[in-house]
């Protein structure tokens, strides 16, 4: 069983006397990638500033494979954490070259195993052909790369990414995450990704962490978080939702204008209304379904349409159907709600 190469224990981060976080509890196994979320101003960058040491916490405990490097009463220096920094404004040194920039950080070993270590990077992330270049020679993807490397080349203990790829576009973001991963987990580095877009969250990830009211609210998978939302604020933060007026039936059931369904809703009694959460992709077409909805608005998305549906009751709800299916609009379908997982929360 892993161990936690991250713990943050009760800590709370005052900054000009206004409480950025309170209440933070997290852990992060050996090896994870974990991604904050949150909206901005949510206190994201606080968080890893102080991990990292930039800033003290007013109370609580910081550790790094079990040793305390921040408690409020002992701070250990930036420089003796052993992490690694990528971040938006990427920082190359401008002065040196890509290997150059790449083996900065390789101080405590000869040139031969120096050399060894930045061709591997070279290689794994595609950049052996710019070695010799300087930043201003190579495009933003590859200093992006470079950035990359000269992070990892150290083993840090802990890697940060503060937005690495918001301003790359969408095929150089894809490639270069796929990369970092298989470079991040094939180095056993444990990562904090800071990002905005819940599709990068998605993929990096082993783990997400939202952020709000000053605290972390659902720490889960990204399957969880996206599917098993703890309140409506995430709900809508990691995707298209809609929501349907709901009455419990009795702990294990509910009733709703698109059928009744079995959960656990014991924390309800009889009679509640509460709100059952559907994604699109919970709706699906189907002529022998004996309900309907009317279709209007039709937006199209390549592979798929998102329609926005009215039942019988006016309630609106949203749905992905494949392109082949072009419904008109007011045209009444029939369609079919699919929970695999029944999300209840409070109206």
């Amino acid at each position: 069983m892993s161990q936690n190469k991250l713990d943050l224990e009760d800590v709370r981060i005052v900054l000009d006397s206004k409480i950025i976080l309170d209440n933070i509890n997290l852990a992060i196994k050996d090896g994870e990638i974990v991604s904050l979320m949150g909206a901005s101003a949510s206190g994201k960058t606080s968080l890893v500033r102080s991990i990292a040491g930039f800033n003290n916490i007013s109370s609580g405990r910081i550790k790094i494979d079990g040793q305390i490097i921040d408690d409020s009463n002992k701070q250990i220096d930036v420089s003796e954490r052993n992490i690694g920094f990528i971040f938006q404004d990427l920082a190359l040194f401008p002065h040196l070259t890509v290997r150059e920039n790449i083996c900065f950080g390789l101080n405590n070993i000869d040139d031969t195993k120096k050399l060894k270590r930045a061709e591997k990077f070279e290689a794994l992330l595609n950049i052996k052909d710019i070695k010799d270049r300087y930043p201003n020679q190579i495009s933003g993807g590859q200093q992006q790369r470079v950035a990359i490397a000269r992070a990892i080349a150290p083993q840090p203990k802990l890697l940060i990414l503060d937005e690495p790829f918001s301003a790359l576009d969408y095929d150089l973001k894809l490639n270069l995450m796929e990369d970092i991963i298989e470079l991040i987990k094939s180095e056993n580095i444990t990562a904090i990704l800071i990002t905005h877009s819940a599709q990068e969250a998605f993929k990096m990830s082993d783990k997400i962490a939202f952020i709000s009211n000053n605290t972390i609210t659902q720490y889960t998978s990204p399957y969880d978080i996206y599917h098993r939302p703890s309140s409506k604020e995430i709900s809508n933060f990691f995707g298209i939702s809609s929501y349907i007026n709901a009455e419990i039936i009795d702990s294990n059931s509910i009733r709703t204008i698109l059928g009744n369904f079995n959960g656990n809703f014991e924390k309800y009694k009889k009679g509640d209304q509460v709100d059952l959460l559907i994604r699109p992709d919970n709706i699906t077409y189907d002529d022998e379904s004996e309900f309907s909805a009317k279709v209007i608005k039709q937006t199209f998305i390549g592979s798929d349409f998102l329609y926005e549906l009215e039942l019988k009751d006016k309630q609106k709800i949203f749905c992905y159907e494949p392109a082949q299916h072009n419904h008109e609009i007011n045209q009444i379908i029939k369609i079919k709600l699919n929970l695999a997982h029944l999300t209840v929360l409070d109206s």
